[in-house]
């Protein structure tokens, strides 16, 4: 196993109490309140039941009116992640820099080690869209296990320092409509003033 997939597995055995199994609405908004985060449904879109998922647990889901197009939310508030910097040995990274770990090991995890393609947003544009200090996208093909009736994914993650890491995960079977929703609605969730 190699260290950041460890660390990837460790991170998010510890982030297990965040990803509850099927949250209420509520729920959801009171984790939104506290990464101070807001969330609008967009036009065309539904809430649908969150499934208990091993591969990557996600609190919130949405579904287009027509059903091509799945949105999973999962966020990671800061203020739930303790870490041990006691161990004089540690390497582990400061809460505001996880997301550099986080955000390839949940592509790899979901797309079962297979190639992913990601480019991160420019600075004004992730301050624009999210009110985020970083954003980046990505594309992939997900395992069964995580997506067995939709295979195409875009994924758009967020950070904001001292707040939040966010995901939004676009699942569908056509790319380009993935893109197209993604250009949409990608901005329904973000970061409050």
């Amino acid at each position: 196993m190699t260290p950041n997939r460890f660390f990837f597995f460790v991170l998010a055995f510890a982030l297990l109490p965040v990803l509850a199994q099927e949250p209420p609405t509520q729920a959801f908004e009171d984790l939104l309140a506290e990464a101070g985060m807001v969330f609008e449904l967009p036009e065309g879109y539904r809430p649908a039941p969150v499934e208990y998922n091993e591969v990557l647990p996600y609190q919130y889901r949405i579904v287009s009116d027509d059903g091509e197009v799945e949105i999973r939310y999962v966020v990671f508030p800061l203020s739930r992640v303790e870490i041990d910097y006691e161990d004089p040995h540690s390497s582990a990274p400061e809460p505001d820099h996880l997301f550099t770990l986080l955000f390839p090991g949940i592509l790899t995890e979901i797309s079962g080690w297979g190639r992913y393609k990601s480019q991160e947003y420019p600075a004004d544009e992730a301050l624009r869209l999210f009110k985020a200090d970083w954003a980046a996208a990505a594309v992939l093909e997900v395992i069964p296990e995580y997506s067995p009736d939709r295979r195409q994914a875009l994924v758009v993650a967020m950070h904001r320092n001292g707040h939040a890491d966010a995901y939004e995960i676009f699942l569908g079977n056509d790319l380009k409509r993935l893109g197209d929703a993604a250009k949409r609605v990608q901005g329904a969730l973000r970061f409050a003033d």
